[in-house]
Parts: structure tokens; sequence; C-alpha cells
């Protein structure tokens, strides 16, 4: 099996007592049936406290909303007391992520990590593949779709990479192929033709992050804060339009491919560039100049978005529905810069 992967997510490694923002924090953590039989079993007094720490299949938090194991070294006792291979496979695998596809397993870090963020906005975005033994795959879909996108999301890459086309051209050409393969597929995606003015549109794709269901409390009151800015935000820095072509790549990487299995290429190409239509506007009102200054903001974006299963829902539901994020008011919105 071929395993295809970023470069940097060979070097990606949990910074533990270092994150200021601990994936052990204000997450429900589940637990897997494997690692619950084991800690069942676990014997003398950190069995016994393990036990009570567990309801209904998961770790009972803190009135704080952390871990029980989470100690106030930001270390985990589990990982001290048994060692890292008694995590849970939630905790062991976070913040990384992976997809099957037959005999393709492709898998990255998640920008809603600290330390993944720093090295996906820090580092050149390419590919590396290595051999693996075969796994389970999820499922059943078209080799040649499946082939097809392959090659669109090549030409994604290929567009966000090539620095003679200004960033805003590189996204319209990312749209453009996302709308070329959805009609070469038999699953149609609906893409609303009507389009906004483009100061309606990008103050409704603020709107929408501000109805999603928050993860952190201090998420929505920010963006109302940054929404209230938008009018007057600042030109981009010419700094951070690496940051923005590397996390354009992140995203077609990450979700792309999904679409071999419910034909909703557009709308991932359409999350895609709203993302980087928001990230870009963070950036310039927080005053953003290098990469460093963006993966904050980005990664709290992405836990806001992606790692809420509903939100994502809703994101790629709206991308399709709303004429605000039509492909020609996406491209307005990113001709006001």
């Amino acid at each position: 099996m071929i395993f295809r992967t970023p470069t940097y997510y060979r070097d990606f490694r949990c910074i533990a007592g270092d994150c200021r923002d601990s994936c052990c924090k204000g997450w429900e953590i589940d637990i897997d049936k494997e690692t619950a039989a084991y800690y069942a079993a676990v014997e003398g007094a950190f069995g016994d406290r393990l036990r009570r720490s567990i309801r209904n299949g998961s770790f009972l938090l803190t009135e704080d909303e952390r871990c029980p194991f989470l100690n106030r070294s930001g270390l985990c006792d589990i990982y001290t007391e048994l060692g890292g291979d008694k995590l849970c496979r939630i905790c062991s695998d976070h913040p990384r992520y992976y997809e099957w596809f037959g005999s393709v397993k492709e898998g990255g870090a998640g920008l809603c990590c600290e330390a993944a963020a720093e090295l996906i906005v820090s580092r050149p975005f390419a590919l590396c593949e290595v051999e693996v033994p075969d796994e389970t795959a999820s499922g059943e879909y078209d080799e040649d779709l499946f082939s097809m996108l392959i090659g669109a999301r090549e030409e994604m890459f290929a567009a966000l990479a090539d620095e003679k086309l200004s960033l805003n051209e590189s996204l319209y050409r990312v749209l453009d192929i996302a709308a070329e393969m959805q009609l070469c597929i038999d699953m149609p995606f609906p893409d609303c033709e009507a389009e906004a003015p483009a100061d309606e549109a990008l103050h409704g794709a603020f709107a929408l992050l501000s109805e999603l269901e928050p993860i952190d409390e201090k998420w929505q009151p920010y963006i109302a804060q940054c929404t209230e800015k938008l009018s007057c935000s600042r030109d981009r820095n010419s700094g951070t339009e690496p940051v923005l072509r590397r996390l354009g790549s992140y995203f077609i990487f990450r979700y792309l491919l999904k679409a071999v299995f419910d034909g909703e290429v557009l709308s991932r190409a359409k999350f895609a560039v709203f993302s980087l239509i928001v990230l870009d506007r963070l950036f310039r009102i927080q005053g953003c100049s290098a990469a460093s200054d963006c993966a904050g903001i980005a990664k709290n974006y992405s836990k806001e978005t992606e790692y809420c299963e509903e939100n994502m829902e809703e994101l790629l539901f709206r991308l399709g529905n709303d004429r605000e994020f039509s492909i020609s008011s996406l491209k307005g919105i990113l001709a006001l810069s």
C-alpha cells in the first residue's frame, strides 16, 4: 500500500507541556474498545483511578474541561505511568488524520494543532510516498473518478504553487478546475447562479462563521470584533501570501479526494477558497506579516470548522446553496483585494 503525506508530516512532534492550547482541554475524548478493555484490567491505584475517570466510553472531564489525566505540567499521567503505547487511539493519533482509497492511504497533520500549524504555514507544500503494509479501505469507489480527482488536484496544487499568477488568479483557477470537474461526473452538485455584491458576500462569510456551533467560547466574540473591522482592514501583506498558498494546498489535499465517495467536488474546493478568504482578512485585521504570526489564527479557524462534524456539514451545504458563495460571488470577494 502507498502511504502519501505532505513532507512536513514526518517532522511533526507533539510539544506536550509547551502547548498553549492543549488538545487535552475542552474536547470530549472517546476511548476505543481495545484500549478501554486494557484500562479495565490495569491493576493497582492507577487502575482504580482510570476506571473512576471513565464513563460511557469517554474520559470524565474536570470542571474546567481538562482531561482528568492532564497534569499541571501539561503532561499526560497515562503516558508517564503506563507508556505512550497505552494511550487510546484518538490521543495517539491526534492531530494526524488518515483516509484510505483502496491501495492508497493518505494522511497528514491537522491544522487545529499548534505545532502542526507552525509546520503547515512555514514549509513549502510537497508530497512524499512510502510503502506500508496493506490496511482496510474505507469503502468502494469509482476508480476512474478517483484518477480524475487526482489529476484535478494536481492542477490545483500547480495553480497554488505558480507564483507567476497572483494569489487571486490561482484561486480563480482552483474554482474553475473544480467547476469543470463537477460537470464531468455523473453527480452534479448545485452552485447558486446568482451573484451577491462583493462586500455583502464578504460579510456573509463572516456571518456564516458566527452561526456555527462554537468550540471555544472566545471564538464568536473574536469573529464579531473582526467583522466590525472588515471595511477598514488593511491591504494584504506580501509576507502572508506564501502562507495562504500553503494553507490552500493543505485544504485541497485533505478534502478534495473525499469527493470520490459523494461527488461533491465543487463544495470542497469552495471550502478551501472560502477558508483562504476568511484567513486572509483575519491576517490583515491582526496585522500579520510573517508565517509565525499566522499560525495561531489558522489553528483557531481550523478548530472551529474542520474539527466539528456538524459545522463542516453546514459549511459544505451553505457553500453549495447560498448566493453569497456562488463561484462568481467568491471571485468577487477575491477581487476586492
